[in-house]
């Protein structure tokens, strides 16, 4: 990590307090985890590219070190990555790294943002408010976390993990997990699942974007980033990639 690397906590308007890390020098890049993850989701990336790009990383309320002070919802997030950016002394528009519900957040902020240079979107899927089913089996995900997060972190780590990821991996995403609280990570999978998330208007993403898919992942298949390579490239000279990796949904 580099020397100039700093960690703080930012208030948003609504009254979260997010936690923030930022290291590293040149253009502009935020990363944001998916649910259940941290900051700490993305510092193996931290060495390979803090020496090109400043590496702006934090906890959604809910999770980690960061707070709310209201019910979180995807539309919040949106808000609050705003008011990180806005609040930043340099001004400028970031290159945009989301995991999961972090990919969502950031296809919100590219469609209302035609400045963001680029996203990369890791493993990326459309909005299950309107699937009774997947709504239902969230719903049971929020309540058991709500009486304790040690009832469903091993849950978390067979489904989110891939069969051929190592013990590391699964320690590494196990702790992770237990790192959060049990109100905040049941709150967060309220906010995914709530009719305040839509799907973004894929229409009026214009940055190039890379799509990474893991072969092994069972909570967002290949199918679902698929799906969303085909809604973001509909128009004319939209460069959009998808890459398959050999992983599951976290690792």
């Amino acid at each position: 990590m580099s020397d100039n690397s700093k960690t703080y906590f930012h208030i948003t308007p609504s009254g979260s307090r997010i936690f923030v890390e930022e290291c590293g020098s040149g253009p502009l890049m935020v990363l944001m985890h998916g649910l259940g993850g941290t900051t700490n989701a993305f510092q193996p990336l931290i060495r390979h590219f803090s020496s090109q790009y400043t590496m702006l990383r934090f906890d959604f309320p809910g999770s980690g070190f960061s707070t709310f002070k209201t019910p979180p919802s995807i539309p919040q997030f949106v808000q609050d990555l705003t008011s990180i950016i806005e609040a930043r002394e340099v001004k400028e528009s970031p290159i945009l790294v989301g995991h999961s519900l972090g990919s969502s957040v950031a296809m919100h902020y590219a469609s209302q943002h035609p400045d963001v240079p680029a996203l990369i979107l890791i493993g990326p899927g459309r909005s299950p408010s309107g699937i009774p089913a997947i709504v239902e089996r969230m719903a049971g995900l929020a309540a058991k976390a709500r009486l304790g997060i040690e009832g469903i972190r091993d849950f978390v780590v067979a489904t989110n993990v891939a069969p051929s990821s190592s013990d590391i991996v699964r320690t590494a995403v196990r702790q992770i997990i237990s790192s959060h609280t049990a109100e905040g990570y049941a709150a967060t999978v309220d906010a995914a699942k709530a009719e305040s998330h839509v799907d973004p208007d894929y229409a009026a993403i214009k940055c190039p974007v890379v799509i990474i898919a893991g072969d092994q992942d069972a909570i967002l298949p290949i199918a679902q980033s698929e799906e969303v390579k085909g809604l973001i490239g509909v128009g004319v000279g939209k460069k959009v990639f998808l890459e398959v990796v050999h992983a599951g949904h976290r690792n």
